[in-house]
């Protein structure tokens, strides 16, 4: 008598270890990127699944036979996934957001490209910002930080143990800081600008007969794109204490989740 080579408990366990897997693979900044090819996609998710499994075979809870609990375990692992991957995503909201905001202030707002990430049309100096997370993203190693946050997922949170809703309050304080970040890469060029419209605001109220607005647009300009090369290493150090912050955040937000 022929006895099959793998069990249907076993089976649809694995199939949840590749739904978390997966969920958050396609979810996460630069591995999710829409240029990154499907298959390489999908055989980074086949492997990363082959070898979690056994590993966290001998943690997982007994399946449940009926087919509602079974599409509520799979649900639940999508979820996890994904508030994994948006504490990633709210820092590169915060580049992008920056970015606008330093396109705004420099009178560029009109200048834009075509973003493939979100299929929308962004500034030039927020795509500039954005690809410079992604190089620093990949310079810290924040992608390590990913794959070793996801296996130490299933012992802090393995699939099928209740999850508490307590974890939305770190996802709400992770937003919270993403405008606070935002708010300190842009800074000092928003505060640069600002003298300079007051001293322009000055200079057309003294002498009426100058055309400011003529005047203001280059300046405006040239000393937006010189306050942002010169803030960029401190944008970069922000950017790479944020991505290594990743590396408590993420097991405090499962912590927090699991009730421990």
């Amino acid at each position: 008598m022929d006895f099959p080579l793998f069990s249907p408990e076993e089976v649809i366990s694995f199939l949840l270890v590749f739904l978390r897997v997966g969920a958050l693979i396609i979810l996460m900044p630069v591995l999710g990127h829409r240029l990154v090819p499907v298959p390489v996609k999908v055989g980074l998710i086949g492997l990363l699944s082959i070898l979690l499994y056994p590993l966290v075979n001998t943690s997982l809870p007994r399946i449940p036979a009926s087919p509602e609990m079974l599409f509520i375990l799979a649900g639940q692992e999508v979820l996890i996934a994904a508030m994994l991957a948006m504490l990633a995503q709210l820092i590169f909201s915060a580049a992008q957001f920056a970015g606008q905001v330093m396109s705004y202030q420099m009178g560029l707002a009109i200048a834009n490209v075509f973003d493939p990430a979100s299929s929308a049309q962004i500034a030039v100096v927020g795509q500039f910002a954005t690809v410079l997370a992604m190089l620093v993203w990949l310079s810290v190693g924040a992608h390590n930080t990913f794959i070793i946050s996801l296996v130490d997922s299933f012992d802090l949170l393995p699939i099928g143990q209740p999850w508490r809703i307590n974890g939305l309050d770190a996802l709400n304080d992770a937003a919270a800081n993403m405008f606070v970040l935002a708010l300190r890469m842009v800074a000092p060029m928003m505060l640069l600008l600002f003298f300079l419209y007051v001293a322009l605001g000055l200079l057309a109220r003294a002498v009426p007969q100058i055309q400011v607005f003529f005047v203001s647009f280059p300046l405006t300009v040239a000393l937006g794109f010189l306050s942002f090369a010169l803030a960029v290493p401190a944008i970069v150090m922000l950017m790479q204490d944020s991505f290594i912050g990743l590396s408590w955040q993420m097991p405090n937000l499962l912590r927090t989740m699991a009730g421990t």
